[in-house]
């Protein structure tokens, strides 16, 4: 019991990463399944790699059942993402990493709901960090891919 007050090393500490949630949403002239596939199957020729990626231009973006993942040119393969609930046509939920596992994960939901039978509003709610990333890797800009998204679908809506 010779130790009870001794000056044992402080513990490392990890301050928490200050985050907001945020939302964008659009409304595809589209049926949900459409809007889905697009999203998911479609990614690879859609996303804006140049500049929402790792590897840059030339890598592939593909939604898989258990993992987001960036694919580089040369076959380097980085998870984005891992997927905690995917109910297609409807619901993606995604722990986003972006490949630091070390650093906490940023919840990401996608959502895809019909307004009639051939348009739907899909709603993409997001954390959004401080920037604490380290170099080379990036914060999303959700509102440029939500945008590229809807342009790959035909274009939003007009909702007047």
């Amino acid at each position: 019991m010779s130790n009870i007050f001794s000056h044992a090393p402080e513990p490392d500490y990890v301050a928490p990463v200050q985050t907001s949630t945020l939302t964008e949403t659009v409304v595809l002239g589209v049926p949900v399944e459409h809007a889905f596939d697009g999203f998911t199957d479609g990614a690879h020729l859609w996303w804006p790699v140049d500049t929402q990626s790792v590897f840059g231009d030339g890598s592939h973006v593909a939604f898989l059942r258990d993992h987001v993942v960036e694919e580089s040119e040369d076959g380097e393969e980085l998870v984005w993402a891992d997927v905690v609930d995917w109910q297609s046509p409807q619901l993606i939920k995604l722990e986003w990493t972006l490949g630091m596992e070390a650093q906490a994960a940023h919840d990401v939901e996608i959502r895809f709901d019909g307004v009639s039978a051939d348009s739907c509003r899909v709603t993409v709610e997001f954390e959004q960090g401080d920037g604490g990333h380290g170099e080379g890797d990036f914060d999303c800009d959700w509102s440029l891919i939500v945008a590229r998204f809807a342009r790959f679908m035909g274009g939003p809506l007009s909702l007047d």
